[in-house]
């Protein structure tokens, strides 16, 4: 009888080795293939630079730089309100290539990692406008 009784506990220790090395090497593999900090920032940049532009767009403000006597101000107020650590660019041009407006976010150096870039189209007084938001972390301030 006590053969037995070892034999079942030997069978149940291997039968938990295996479940447990199993569920080991799935950890591993959820662990090495899943999380990719850069990609989920590159998200979150294209998000707020999708949520800047529909802000520049809605409110009225892109087509404000095309108003005579335009100082960029209303622009620059709405991407200055972007997080510290996001730097931006927008230019709009005429579809002829005649660029109307520059404006940049003030204390960002040129992008040294990855940037995303938005583009929008939309007419004013018969001309049509391409407007490109590129954003990038600013490598200066944390976050």
């Amino acid at each position: 009888m006590e053969h037995a009784s070892h034999s079942r506990g030997f069978a149940i220790t291997l039968d938990a080795i295996a479940a447990l090395s199993f569920m080991l090497m799935a950890l591993y593999f959820i662990e090495s293939t899943s999380f990719n900090p850069m990609a989920l920032k590159g998200t979150e940049l294209k998000q707020i630079s999708l949520d800047t532009m529909a802000v520049l767009q809605k409110s009225g403000r892109l087509k404000s730089v095309l108003l005579p006597n335009y100082n960029g101000t209303s622009v620059k107020e709405v991407i200055a309100a972007t997080p510290s650590q996001v730097c931006m660019d927008m230019t709009v041009m005429a579809i002829n290539g005649t660029m109307v407006a520059s404006i940049s976010k003030p204390g960002c150096g040129a992008a040294v990692t990855q940037s995303q870039t938005v583009y929008r189209i939309f007419s004013y007084g018969g001309t049509v406008f391409t407007t490109t938001l590129k954003s990038w972390y600013n490598e200066g301030v944390p976050g």
